[in-house]
């Protein structure tokens, strides 16, 4: 009962601070998760110095997987994904979170390295930009799960 009950008051505290619980063997992915998005704000950032606020990134656009896909969208997608889906995904109870994160991030990767290979990307500062962000989402780091 003792147990119990320092797991709810420490669960408790943690709400009231915005934060959550998160297995030891996700540390890793969480520092990963908070590098991206620092490289996906050094993209943006770059982006804005180059002239290329949101709608002139909703013009850029290739094609991905049959569908025409916005640089914007990309990095929507991305800063989603990096905000909140990923540590959504790292707190749940669930063997097949480890799955999904990985499967979306491959698409963020994708995504975010076709943008930084296209010809559309003129600035060759703004292309290293999305090339490191694309590498880093390449590099996920293995967990205790991966080599279950």
């Amino acid at each position: 009962m003792r147990r119990f009950l320092r797991a709810f008051a420490l669960a408790l505290w943690l709400t009231l601070r915005g934060k959550s619980p998160s297995p030891a063997r996700f540390r890793p992915l969480e520092r990963w998760i908070a590098d991206g998005l620092h490289l996906l704000k050094r993209v943006m950032d770059e982006a804005a110095a180059e002239g290329m606020g949101g709608a002139r990134r909703e013009t850029l656009r290739l094609k991905l997987d049959g569908r025409p896909t916005s640089l914007e969208s990309a990095l929507g997608m991305a800063r989603h994904n990096l905000d909140f889906e990923y540590p959504r995904l790292l707190r749940l109870d669930d063997p097949h979170a480890l799955t999904v994160l990985q499967s979306s991030n491959l698409n963020d990767q994708y995504r975010i390295a076709r943008f930084a290979e296209s010809d559309l990307i003129e600035s060759p500062a703004l292309k290293r930009s999305l090339s490191d962000l694309a590498a880093h989402l390449a590099n996920m780091p293995a967990t205790d799960e991966d080599s279950a």
